[in-house]
């Protein structure tokens, strides 16, 4: 077992950007840069301008005292949904151009597995084929740790998140496995909402199981950022990012068009000039996790429906059956059979 002087040297490390989703979601809960800081005996400059690397006993210590200043167990959950390519510089760059030039998830995710190394010592991965799916299994090197909850929920929910800006949807995915066990203050619903998906305690391995088929999605290709202005077709896209990560809570067009900057009746006219409506646009963005979810998830339709916002399961059956003519459990027994 390592020691925690092992820990203390850069032969295991993190790189500097990979505390930049911890930062992210420790603010985000309210939490104060300073307290961090004293508590980690840094300056608050160290945080905008760490070390290239950072050694593992370090990356552990902010883990546990961002969880623990803003009381959050689910803290590790929410740092991997900060992450992202641009979290993460080295691994970040190679992506990208993995992004050019490959056509599908697998092969974006088998050229991650190949660069982790560069980013962190946390662990590693591989994939194992099982029938119809595939699962990606997460080794972590200190599961002993006291952080090791934190790190493999942040490791796991990070691959999804990912995942989702590689192929510009949401993942659905089969099954959520940890090593660790559920602790009696953790709820074991607020872990499928974050996931998606069911999860499942004291395992052998970390791991997150996908149809095959979900792999084989292609990837969206990369938009330089001096394009990245809301105009023409892009305020399409932006509108359909945010109702993908919001459909739960049922979001307003006000509420979409504050997190845009815009006037409610800007967004109107905007979109109105590419010829669609807000409705439109939200009853798309339903339809096409509705199918996702049906088809590569085991989920509930009662928890399907929770999750793109209907507060009935009737009304979600009537939208299903108007868009696609079948009821969402004729469809769903259809796809699996």
């Amino acid at each position: 077992m390592k020691t925690k002087a092992d820990l203390s040297t850069l032969e295991h490390y993190v790189i500097g950007s990979y505390i930049q989703p911890v930062l992210d979601a420790y603010l985000y809960q309210g939490g104060r840069l300073s307290v961090l800081a004293d508590s980690m005996s840094v300056a608050d400059s160290w945080f905008f301008h760490p070390p290239k690397k950072i050694a593992i006993e370090q990356y552990f210590q902010l883990l546990l005292a961002a969880s623990d200043l803003v009381n959050d167990p689910y803290l590790g959950i929410k740092i991997g949904q900060y992450a992202g390519l641009a979290s993460f510089d080295v691994l970040g760059q190679a992506l990208e151009n993995t992004q050019r030039s490959a056509s599908t998830l697998a092969q974006a995710l088998q050229q991650v597995m190949v660069l982790e190394r560069l980013v962190h010592r946390l662990g590693d991965s591989r994939i194992e084929v099982e029938g119809n799916n595939v699962r990606l299994i997460w080794r972590a090197r200190f599961q002993q740790h006291k952080a090791a909850r934190l790190v493999s929920e942040s490791v796991l929910s990070g691959i999804i998140q990912l995942a989702q800006k590689l192929t510009g949807r949401l993942i659905p995915v089969l099954d959520v496995s940890f090593v660790h066990r559920q602790s009696v203050e953790h709820s074991a619903q607020y872990y499928q909402q974050a996931f998606r998906a069911q999860c499942r305690f004291d395992q052998g391995y970390n791991s997150l199981l996908f149809a095959a088929d979900v792999l084989a999605w292609p990837l969206t290709k990369p938009v330089d950022a001096a394009i990245t202005v809301i105009e023409g077709n892009n305020i399409l896209q932006q509108v359909i990012e945010q109702l993908e990560q919001s459909l739960m809570s049922t979001p307003k067009l006000s509420q979409i068009a504050a997190i845009l900057g815009l006037s409610e009746r800007s967004l109107q006219r905007k979109l109105k000039a590419e010829g669609r409506s807000f409705q439109q646009l939200l009853g798309q963005v339903r339809l096409q996790q509705a199918c996702d979810y049906l088809q590569y998830s085991n989920l509930s339709i009662l928890h399907i429906s929770q999750l793109l916002g209907f507060k009935e399961q009737s009304s979600f059956n009537y939208f299903f059956l108007q868009q696609v003519g079948v009821s969402p459990l004729r469809y769903k027994a259809g796809k699996k059979s």
